[in-house]
């Protein structure tokens, strides 16, 4: 059991990793160079700060690759009680889902607002 959870815990790390690469992807080749991409809103709905493209568009990815393999680097998943393998399973299932939508929320709101500002 305890093996089983370990490979689907890196199966959805993998996936989630792989739906951030790509709308990062995606993003990236979509918004023109030296435009500065948004980072975060008031409750208006107006940016307050910004970046440049290779920080704004790379930060959730490498904040993510850190986060869900930290868990094979440290041998965390490695472990022969049932308990402890279920509760890290879901915190890894929990931290993937999460982070793969901080990337989906945060690119939707950077392309609606660069559009909306005519920069695309």
């Amino acid at each position: 059991m305890e093996t089983t959870l370990r490979v689907l815990g890196d199966g959805l790390s993998i996936a989630a990793l792989a739906i951030i690469a790509a709308t990062a992807q995606g993003a990236w080749k979509r918004i023109p160079k030296g435009v500065p991409v948004p980072m975060q809103w008031d409750f208006g709905g107006k940016p307050t700060w910004r970046a440049p493209k290779p920080v704004a568009l790379l930060s959730i990815p490498i904040a993510s690759i850190l986060v869900l393999l930290s868990f094979t680097a440290t041998q965390a998943t490695f472990t022969d009680d049932p308990t402890r393998a279920m509760i890290i399973f879901l915190v890894r299932a929990t931290l993937a889902a999460s982070l793969a939508l901080s990337q989906l929320f945060h690119l939707r709101f950077v392309i609606k607002t660069l559009q909306d500002e005519g920069q695309l």
